[in-house]
């Protein structure tokens, strides 16, 4: 220190000529913020001249925008030292420190600002990150044309089981980490989503976890997914075990047929996806866990809240993204490239050569597919290992062929009532409309019908139907 005073007592001005020659502003007023000094940084970073700048308040440069905020004004108002992003007038960023310098008494003597230009820094920054997401979009695309969608499942089974909006629904839910919902009938696929989710999303290098909450014992669901203690009941292992929540660290867990949820397991589930932390059994301590939830139902969640067997709040949680699955009977034009692509898959797995009758596949097109994608699958690997060479209509399940003489609105009264009363007016009904479609009057239609005109009008009117635009334009 004598050492530095004895140099500035040689050379008066070394204090100023050291400040300036800074690469940062330095930027000093007195306690009530009116400008005393600035080196010439200060000047090239606010584009204003030096004697323009001392003597002028720093609330009133920062109302004139040649900073803004005042970091000297933040500094004043905190009493103490205070760092912020500054904007100087040319819109360039930096990053500022007001230093505060007290007397003994703790009194301000003077506030020294300190900023340093880090437009640079934050473009770079931008670069870096635009370039980070260009480059996780480019490996998504990449693990689209890589990965398998189910085990060995090839990319052209996934275009025939994935419908081209679910696939764009699919890779938007994977840039994200929020929960995730898939609805749909027993077979469509769901399973296959979720592992489709999960591999194109960033935590494809950690594991994909999966149960089936409807497979197992309440208290044997409990301790899968939470774990337990050592200790925690009667037959537990004697050092406890590890649930699929922490085995799906970093990962993804899949919780299939979740309204089967039973409802204490249910608000545990509730309290993970809030909290991301979870009590194994008999334990006193919550984990924190990082693990992502993907869970999946062919019942109509919102229905069980309104009668109380699933929880709202949970429902709600979980529904943040959902996706959902059409039946196969809803995609006839994929039933036949499915059907071939199971056939020729089976073939190769039992080293064969079946071929099958294209009246095989006008039934496969006319049927409901109660348990599609799946159904069809495990059809055509029966029909591989049991039909001769050739697979004919033979071969094909009873109800499968019985299913083939029924008409489409039969069909559908059959998969849509939920009792028999609902379920013959439902073929009255369309057995009506398809009559007055054809006949085109209501008298020749009752003579095809076998009615009477007024019973045929009764029924019009008992369904609502409009003769004018029902008939006509169905």
């Amino acid at each position: 220190m004598d050492q530095l005073m004895k140099l500035v007592s040689q050379r008066q001005n070394l204090f100023t000529e050291i400040l300036n020659s800074i690469n940062d502003a330095i930027y000093i007023t007195d306690k009530n913020g009116v400008t005393v000094w600035a080196n010439h940084i200060s000047e090239i970073m606010t584009q204003v001249p030096r004697e323009k700048l001392i003597g002028r308040n720093v609330r009133d440069l920062e109302r004139e925008k040649v900073f803004s905020p005042s970091v000297t004004r933040l500094a004043a108002e905190a009493n103490s030292n205070v760092s912020t992003v500054q904007k100087m007038g040319d819109g360039r960023k930096y990053i500022t420190t007001g230093h505060l310098v007290k007397d003994d008494e703790g009194e301000i003597i003077v506030i020294v600002a300190h900023c340093r230009d880090i437009t640079e820094a934050v473009k770079t920054s931008s670069r870096l990150r635009d370039t980070e997401e260009l480059l996780e979009k480019y490996s998504q695309e990449l693990r689209k044309l890589k990965i398998p969608l189910h085990n060995n499942q090839s990319s052209t089974m996934k275009e025939l089981i994935l419908h081209p909006s679910t696939e764009k629904i699919i890779g938007k839910i994977a840039n994200v980490d929020t929960t995730a919902l898939i609805t749909g009938e027993t077979g469509t696929g769901k399973s296959v989503v979720a592992e489709r989710i999960h591999f194109l999303s960033k935590r494809h290098k950690a594991p994909f976890m999966q149960i089936n909450c409807a497979s197992m014992p309440e208290q044997l669901l409990e301790s899968e997914l939470f774990g337990y203690k050592k200790g925690a009941f009667t037959g537990a292992n004697s050092s406890g075990k590890h649930g699929l929540i922490q085995a799906a660290e970093g990962g993804t867990l899949f919780l299939d047929e979740i309204g089967e949820l039973p409802p204490h397991l249910q608000a545990k589930l509730l309290h993970f996806l809030q909290t991301k932390n979870y009590l194994p059994i008999g334990g006193r301590d919550y984990i924190q866990a990082n693990v992502r939830i993907i869970a999946a139902t062919n019942r109509s969640l919102e229905q069980m809240t309104d009668d109380g067997s699933f929880r709202s709040d949970l429902y709600y949680r979980l529904h943040i993204l959902s996706i959902n699955l059409p039946p196969l009977r809803e995609r006839k034009e994929v039933i036949e490239d499915l059907a071939f692509y199971f056939l020729d898959t089976c073939n190769q797995k039992y080293n064969v050569n079946k071929r099958m009758i294209p009246s095989v596949l006008d039934i496969f097109q006319s049927y409901t597919w109660p348990g599609n994608i799946r159904e069809l699958e495990n059809l055509m690997e029966r029909l591989v290992i049991l039909s001769d060479q050739t697979i004919e209509e033979k071969d094909l399940p009873q109800k499968m062929m019985n299913d083939k003489f029924l008409p489409d609105y039969v069909k559908l009264a059959e998969k849509n009532s939920t009792s028999m009363p609902e379920f013959l007016e439902s073929i009255e009904r369309n057995m009506i409309l398809d009559t007055l479609k054809t006949e085109k009057s209501t008298r020749k239609a009752a003579r095809k019908l076998g009615v009477t005109q007024s019973l045929l009008m009764r029924r019009i009117k008992k369904y609502g139907i409009d003769v004018q635009e029902e008939v006509y334009y169905r």
